[in-house]
């Protein structure tokens, strides 16, 4: 429970704003059968161009552990990889190949920031949690709730831009790292306090030094947007690591009305109202060419029998849903040296 003064004190609606996010990322969501069918979709899409991505001897030399042979068995892995690294890193490589989605983003963006960035994060947790849950003996989560928490983050994404006040690159860099943020605390398991610490983290922290560049700078571009998104993971590992009290400190109150502030929350503004409105749909082109462009990527990347396994897997995208989310990941496994 966090300060019954909250329901008081509003603080400018900024803490209310970031108590709602939490809120919404903590709770059970009901989500649209539409809304998951393209964010199913999207994730057979990225992880194709992912495939594509590692044949870049720039952008694969980069997708790594941190720390040369640091590797951490029973970790998370990186889809066309061999890597098992902690969740942070895996998060980094995975948004760094993920990036490559940039030319055609298969989700609607919010405020200039594109919305497959928070895949990264949430493909690396869930992951760590399927193995971890796995070795213990209990349910790991499915890729449906891999898809549910991307569709929220979204959703967060997307309403948190409606009280953005600029448009900047940098300010919907940080949409996303917050949507991330409250999406990967509540995958971990953390409580609305837990949630609202790491949003704090998210909000106040700086910006990646390398910064945003125009479109000529991709490649720098990609590198902060990934270094983001792994700083999603460690905020939110670190809120939920070391526990949360009952009742805020006065401190952790002023992080959290600087938080709503970044945020763009208004005096006498409304709570935000969550849904999947954000998600859209798939036109019937685009689902035609889905798999067979998924189909030739995986081609080009792993060994031809382990392609037909994969290609085998995929070929009826819903029945991916009930799938255990490492099951996914060890498919998606290779022998090489990365």
């Amino acid at each position: 429970m966090l300060n019954p003064a909250l329901e008081i004190e509003d603080h400018a609606n900024t803490v209310s704003l970031v108590v709602a996010v939490a809120d919404y990322a903590a709770a059970p969501a009901i989500v649209s059968d539409s809304a998951i069918g393209t964010a199913r979709h999207c994730l057979i899409e990225i992880l194709g161009l992912g495939f594509q991505a590692l044949r870049d001897p720039e952008r694969a030399a980069l997708v790594g552990p941190l720390v040369p042979g640091a590797l951490m068995p029973g970790g998370a892995r990186v889809p066309g990889t061999s890597l098992e690294l902690d969740p942070a890193q895996a998060a980094f490589c995975n948004s760094l190949l993920l990036c490559k989605a940039a030319g055609g983003d298969p989700l609607p963006a919010a405020s200039d920031g594109r919305a497959v960035d928070s895949f990264g994060a949430i493909l690396a947790v869930a992951d760590y949690q399927a193995r971890r849950f796995t070795m213990e003996g209990k349910s790991p989560p499915k890729v449906r709730d891999v898809l549910v928490a991307v569709v929220k983050a979204l959703q967060i994404q997307r309403t948190l831009a409606l009280e953005e006040y600029g448009g900047s690159a940098a300010a919907a860099l940080r949409l996303v790292r917050v949507a991330a943020t409250a999406v990967v605390a509540a995958q971990l398991g953390g409580t609305q306090g837990h949630i609202v610490t790491a949003l704090s983290y998210a909000c106040v922290d700086g910006e990646s030094s390398i910064g945003l560049g125009g479109p000529r700078d991709i490649s720098r571009r990609h590198w902060t947007t990934a270094d983001a998104i792994s700083r999603c993971v460690r905020h939110a590992c670190q809120a939920v690591t070391t526990g949360h009290s009952s009742y805020l400190t006065a401190a952790e109150l002023e992080a959290m009305d600087v938080a709503g502030r970044l945020l763009g929350a208004r005096p006498s503004g409304a709570k935000p109202r969550f849904g999947t409105a954000a998600i859209g749909a798939y036109r019937p082109r685009e689902t035609a060419q889905l798999i067979p462009r998924f189909q030739a990527a995986v081609d080009g990347h792993f060994p031809a029998r382990q392609a037909e396994r994969i290609k085998a897997l995929f070929a009826s995208p819903e029945r991916l849903d009930d799938l255990p989310v490492n099951e996914l990941l060890a498919a998606l496994v290779t022998n090489g040296a990365r």
